[in-house]
This record gives structure tokens, C-alpha cells and sequence, in this order.
């Protein structure tokens, strides 16, 4: 089974070495490398500071410290296309692209053995140079664990014809780094990599942290 396992979890409860399948291109991935992407992609992430201390374990659940994060989906910028290749299996390539966003909250917590919480936007038909949702609708979390949680971000261009999405590109961030404000995310492609038309796709969001 190639499949993964969610390696949020196990970082909560201190384990120092998670084994992730590298040849699977999923969520999971995308969350270890934006894991590691916190201190320069060095290999090396500070446990929390609940598992530093002569706490018990049960106090990785207590969940004394829950942030609530609000976050409005602005813009977008220079979202080129997928490889022409992954169309032939979601339907015919076309001009442009039809951009929506995907937000996921991956909780360190009990919760991460639910279904975690997305939001999605709406899509923006034949634009992907500078996309415009400026969403009235907030994607709102309450992260139970935010020493561990991470946000992931995709961006999917939607077929209407076959109602299939196709990952354009993604960024997942730890909760801790997240800054309030108006901010930029940069995106980065399916093997994590931001090169070629990846260089300058990003998108424009409005975050709030309770």
C-alpha cells in the first residue's frame, strides 16, 4: 500500500523519526515539506515546548490553548497550467485555467482522526494570471493544537465539462508561522519545487488569529 498515513499525530506525541512513502504525492507530503520548510528545509524541527517539560503525556490532548484563525482568500497571481499530460485523464486542455482554493486545517489533536475541516472558494472562469475572489465568506479554524497543526493550501483549475479538479499548486504552513495581516503564499508544484512557471504563483489572503 503506497498509500500515507497523516504524520501530524505522530509529531504531536514526539516522535522524532515519522517514515513518509515519497513516491505517493499526497496531502501528506505536501505537510511534511512545509514541516521542514519552518527553519530553511535544515532537517531538523524543535519539538513543542508541552513536550520539553516534565508534563505527562496526557497533556498533549488538553488543548489548553486553541487559536482560532480567520482567513479571507483575496487574490491570486500567475497560476499557469498543469502539464499537459495530467489532461489527458481529467479531460481536454484548454487556454486557460478555472483557479479555485482549497484551505485544510491539520490539527495535532484528537481531531486529526476525523475528517479535517476545508474550505473551498468559488471558481474563477479563464483566469489564471490574476484571479479575484475577495471572498465575503471567512475560512475559519479553530486549531485545537496549533504548536503542530499546519494549513494546507491548494489551488485546483476545475473542468466543468467533467467536473474533475487538477492540482495546480500548493503551500502548507505550520500554524506558528502564520503572521496576521495581508500576506502572500507562495505556491510550489507536486514534487515541492517552485521552478519554471511555479516561480511567481502565489496567492494574496487577509489572515486573523484569535
Amino acid at each position: 500500500n503506497a498509500r500515507n498515513y497523516n504524520p501530524v499525530l505522530p509529531w504531536a506525541m514526539g516522535c522524532q523519526f515519522v517514515s513518509l512513502n515519497f513516491s505517493s504525492q499526497d496531502d501528506f507530503i505536501l505537510l511534511n515539506d512545509g514541516r521542514f520548510r519552518a527553519n530553511g528545509n535544515q532537517g531538523y524541527v524543535l519539538k513543542p515546548e508541552y513536550l520539553c517539560d516534565n508534563g505527562l503525556v496526557e497533556d498533549v490532548f488538553n488543548c489548553n490553548h486553541p487559536r482560532k484563525i480567520n482567513i479571507r482568500v483575496l487574490s491570486g497571481r500567475c497560476l499557469p497550467k498543469p502539464p499537459a499530460n495530467i489532461y489527458s485523464k481529467s479531460g481536454p486542455q484548454r487556454l486557460s485555467v478555472n483557479p479555485i482554493v482549497r484551505i485544510t486545517l491539520y490539527d495535532g489533536s484528537p481531531a486529526t482522526l476525523l475528517k479535517p475541516p476545508t474550505f473551498s472558494t468559488h471558481v474563477i472562469r479563464d483566469n489564471g494570471l490574476n484571479p479575484v475572489w475577495n471572498e465575503e465568506d471567512l475560512a475559519t479554524f479553530e486549531c485545537l493544537n496549533p504548536s503542530v497543526g499546519i494549513l494546507l493550501f491548494k489551488v485546483y483549475d476545475h473542468c466543468e465539462v467533467t467536473k474533475t479538479d487538477v492540482l495546480i499548486g500548493a503551500s502548507a504552513i505550520p500554524v506558528t508561522c502564520m503572521r496576521e495581516g495581508f500576506r502572500c503564499v507562495s505556491l510550489y508544484d507536486s514534487n515541492n519545487t517552485r521552478g519554471g512557471a511555479m516561480r511567481f504563483a502565489s496567492l494574496f489572503v487577509h489572515v486573523q488569529m484569535v
